[in-house]
């Protein structure tokens, strides 16, 4: 982001929203509980070369995550619907102990510290609540939040979060005339969005389309996607997350 990119102006408190698995909870712990637990539903002689494929090869182009990619191998060698819930909430159970280790995005606690003291920080998962609380606790993360929202639903249920935040588009729609205009209005409302996810399906895709800012991480990039930033590590776009939080906007696209 350089001078010509950016413009200073006041509006209400934007929001940074963030996704937990990939996101904020890094390592193939997590994926490889699953896929363990996955792989008790698949005939013995077959697991191996299960594990193989889907922990260590990841030859499944068309699988947005470690998790999706874990399910589709999984549905292929005859694992139900019910045997892949039981996994998951067994990867989920042991999140953040020895059978699924994470690890947060270096420095990004000092970050959301810098960063919510400009903007509300909130956590957008599809996730069910269990382990998340106790692993935000053991990361040092839970005071930094300030709502963490589980079984979200996302991409469907985005519309509803971005209606229940009262979050406005982007910055453009606060003229000084229409502060001018409704300024009790404009003062009661949050101020805008910025999503940072690794799945542009489900963390961005249904932000953007409500006028809002994204941000990608990670190497996953399909063709449609039009993130405003993109790295392949979070830490890498601080010092950008920072200057938005501080009201410095991504010039809209």
């Amino acid at each position: 982001m350089d001078a010509s990119s950016t413009r200073r102006i006041v509006i209400p408190t934007p929001t940074l929203i963030f996704d937990f698995d990939g996101t904020v909870a890094l390592g193939t712990g997590p994926v490889r509980a699953y896929a363990v637990a996955a792989a008790t539903g698949i005939p013995a002689e077959q697991r191996a070369d299960f594990l193989t494929r889907v922990l260590d090869e990841h030859t499944d182009p068309e699988a947005l995550d470690g998790y999706d990619r874990v399910a589709r191998a999984a549905r292929l060698l005859g694992v139900g619907e019910d045997e892949l819930s039981a996994a998951y909430l067994h990867s989920r159970g042991v999140l953040g102990g020895a059978e699924a280790p994470i690890l947060a995005p270096r420095g990004f606690r000092e970050f959301l510290e810098q960063a919510r003291t400009h903007a509300e920080i909130v956590l957008v998962t599809n996730a069910p609540a269990a382990g998340i609380d106790r692993v935000l606790q053991t990361l040092g993360l839970a005071p930094l939040f300030d709502r963490v929202v589980t079984q979200a639903g996302k991409p469907a249920g985005f519309p509803a979060i971005l209606d229940e935040l009262g979050a406005s588009p982007l910055p453009e729609r606060f003229t000084a005339e229409a502060r001018d205009q409704n300024a009790s209005a404009a003062a009661a409302e949050r101020g805008p969005v910025l999503s940072i996810g690794d799945i542009w399906e489900n963390d961005l895709a249904p932000i953007r389309e409500r006028g809002h800012h994204t941000a990608l991480v990670g190497t996953r990039r399909p063709a449609e996607a039009t993130p405003d930033l993109a790295a392949e590590r979070l830490e890498s776009l601080y010092p950008e997350l920072l200057a938005w939080a501080r009201g410095e906007f991504i010039a809209a696209h």
